[in-house]
């Protein structure tokens, strides 16, 4: 994607989050900016009146002025509030973008630790890359107000155009010959061709250093996040952390201090040979004006106009040049920026809606079943087939890395297979609507997520919900006591984010909450991803065998590492490299020579 594009994409983006916003700020800058050029524009008609001895027109002229004035004045002030809202409101809605992309892109990508570190970098460059969304956003007034007042300058100045020319045979004719407007255009060109030098020495300085820039300050925001949670408060003081933190971070801001010292004088000699250049050609202008007045080439008046216009184009064009320069200087954050909002979404291929079945007769299967994960070739599982009968239940085992929770979220169509096939009640699982497939499912994964709302609510993951089932499946799982201890039973908060009277779970609390919720959501399948890793083994099988009890006739899947919870389950499906490499119940294993056998007297010690 070349540059050009890049910028007219989120140029128009930006239009489409904000097209009342930016409408509004053209508004007001035009006002405003036509407060200043308003001012130049009667004060010369007043000048010229008088100089002429027409005095009967200056008080029509006051008039006009005034009442012009005030029109523009109010506009401009009674647009403030509402730009100030929709900037909030645009600013909130680009900040989202990656976010809301998060949420659309296939699960394995956002689940991917490559794809959340740039997100992150996508954050970061969003508060200083001049050339992402969010800054954008912040320079787009300013450059509406430079553009605006440059062509109005412009316009103004017009009188010098058509004057050019004339003479009168006298010495002083040269003042009004062509060539010096094109001596003060080369002076202006000059002048924008120096702003420009500089602020690519700047954008060079900045390109130069970004990897370390970025690092620093990717380092201080970790750091942040850590002092901002308070869980880190006890490694912290326990391991005589805080002289570490402050060291990492007075060298970060070390860092950050001199790169902004190497900003602002990398180009300063162009930029102050820019500021006098520009006083000259103002010195020069004046001079020049008032010369062609008193020769007769210009009316008195427009000793105002011309000198006010002139120094506002001198002013106004190399600023204009800057903003946009600024922005078009570093291409890379916007690069970064759409690689991931290109990333593939989740695919709403299917159309078929889910039979609603009292009898939870849903028969899952996986058919020649492979998965890669992208731009890679390494099958993290190979070939799997497998028929899964409704109601039993099935422990999936192995170790790390053999592919057990990759399995169960293509099982679940987190993920697409690479090849092969999942079939519900044998048809290919992709024909169905991926919402209504997804209400098949009950999880508790090991990485579980609560919200910072309250118990209810986490429970039935809506701001409504029957408080008597989350009590009878906080009661299954045996928390109905604690919560019943509780001064709000239900309405406690977890976590004191949003109430200062919340309660923070203890782990093993916390992974009781995600169960019950699972069993709130009332789905034909249920699937346990260790999520009782914080609970002791005896703990754990207890977990299980209740579950077990309450899932009743539904299919099940547990994942655990520890074999004695999976000793109910109707059949074990041994995970190794990615294949299935045994399969039955746990007696028909135990004694068999395989890697059941071997997980299980390596782990044996413990369950005696």
């Amino acid at each position: 994607m070349n540059n050009l594009h890049l910028f007219k994409r989120s140029t128009k983006d930006l239009w489409a989050i904000g097209k009342k916003y930016y409408t509004l700020v053209f508004i007001q800058k035009f006002s405003s900016a036509s407060i200043t050029f308003l001012s130049f524009i009667y004060m010369t008609r007043i000048v010229q009146a008088l100089s002429e001895q027409q005095n009967n027109q200056i008080v029509s002229l006051i008039i006009q002025y005034l009442a012009l004035f005030g029109i523009l004045q109010l506009t401009t002030s009674c647009l403030e509030p509402y730009i100030d809202r929709e900037s909030k409101l645009v600013h909130r809605m680009i900040t989202d973008l990656p976010f809301k992309k998060m949420l659309r892109m296939q699960y394995h990508y956002a689940d991917s630790a490559k794809i959340n570190e740039k997100l992150n970098h996508i954050r970061i460059a969003s508060l200083n890359a001049q050339s992402s969304l969010s800054v954008q956003h912040f320079h787009i007034p300013l450059i509406f107000d430079y553009f605006i007042r440059t062509i109005g300058s412009l316009v103004l100045l017009t009188p010098l155009w058509r004057s050019s020319g004339a003479s009168t045979g006298s010495a002083w004719d040269w003042v009004n010959s062509p060539w010096i407007y094109a001596l003060f255009g080369l002076g202006i060109l000059l002048l924008l061709v120096l702003q420009l030098s500089a602020s690519r020495e700047a954008q060079s300085v900045m390109t130069s250093t970004s990897a370390e820039s970025q690092q620093a300050n990717n380092l201080v925001n970790y750091e942040i996040n850590i002092l901002n949670d308070t869980e880190s408060g006890k490694e912290i003081r326990l391991y005589q952390l805080e002289d570490q933190l402050k060291q990492t971070q007075t060298d970060s801001f070390k860092f950050i201090s001199t790169w902004l010292s190497e900003m602002i004088y990398a180009g300063a000699f162009k930029r102050t040979l820019v500021i006098i250049m520009a006083q000259v050609l103002n010195y020069l202008t004046y001079a020049l004006i008032g010369i062609r007045v008193l020769m007769g080439f210009l009316p008195v008046g427009y000793i105002i106009q011309l000198s006010s216009a002139l120094s506002q184009l001198l002013t106004n064009l190399p600023n204009l040049i800057q903003q946009v320069s600024m922005i078009l200087s570093q291409p890379q954050a916007l690069v970064d920026f759409y690689e991931f909002m290109d990333l593939p979404e989740e695919k709403s291929v299917g159309t078929l809606p889910i039979e609603k079945r009292l009898d939870n007769e849903y028969e899952l299967a996986v058919k020649d079943l492979n998965f890669a994960y992208p731009n890679t070739d390494e099958k993290v599982l190979k070939n799997i087939n497998m028929d899964f009968e409704v109601g039993k239940k099935y422990a999936i085992v192995g170790e790390n890395g053999s592919g057990k929770t990759t399995f169960i979220k293509l099982l679940m169509r987190l993920y697409e297979p690479s090849s092969g096939e999942i079939l519900l009640n044998k048809i290919d699982a992709q024909k169905y609507k991926l919402t209504e497939y997804f209400q098949l499912f009950s999880v508790v994964f090991q990485d579980f997520r609560l919200l910072g709302l309250n118990l209810g609510q986490n429970i039935a993951v809506n701001q409504n919900y029957d408080a008597e089932l989350a009590m009878s499946n906080l009661k299954e799982v045996d928390l109905d006591d604690f919560i019943n201890n509780l001064s709000k039973g239900l309405n406690t908060h977890l976590g004191k984010e949003f109430d200062n009277s919340g309660v923070q779970f203890s782990g093993g609390q916390s992974q009781k909450v995600a169960m019950a919720r699972a069993l709130y959501k009332d789905s034909p399948v249920m699937i346990l991803d260790e999520p009782t890793a914080a609970l002791d083994p005896v703990a754990e099988f207890e977990i299980y065998q209740k579950f077990d009890e309450i899932v009743e006739d539904k299919t099940a899947f547990y994942i655990s590492h520890r074999l004695s919870s999976c000793r109910f389950c109707d059949e074990i499906l041994v995970f190794d490299e990615g294949e299935i490499v045994q399969r039955g119940s746990h007696e028909e294993l135990v004694d068999q020579p395989g890697k059941y056998h071997d997980l299980w007297h390596a782990q044996a010690q413990y369950y005696q």
